[in-house]
């Protein structure tokens, strides 16, 4: 895994549910961080836009995350 890694990944939050958040990780895979808020898709253009809605769509294979326990360990 490259350093500086990340991609987004859905949390749970006890305040408001589900979300997506930015991740980033160590090059070991392991959890360095994550955006506090959640976050929304944005482009400057529709193609940008598209590719960005797909990279939500992969948050959505992933295993997801309890953002409460995280911000106990960060």
């Amino acid at each position: 895994m490259k350093n500086n890694h990340w991609n987004y990944r859905i949390m749970k939050n006890s305040i408001n549910g589900l979300g997506i958040y930015e991740v980033y990780y160590n090059e070991d895979g392991s959890i360095q961080g994550f955006s506090r808020n959640f976050v929304s898709p944005r482009g400057d253009s529709l193609k940008e836009l598209k590719a960005e809605l797909l990279l939500y769509v992969k948050a959505l294979k992933k295993t997801i995350l309890d953002y409460d326990q995280l911000t106990k360990q960060f």
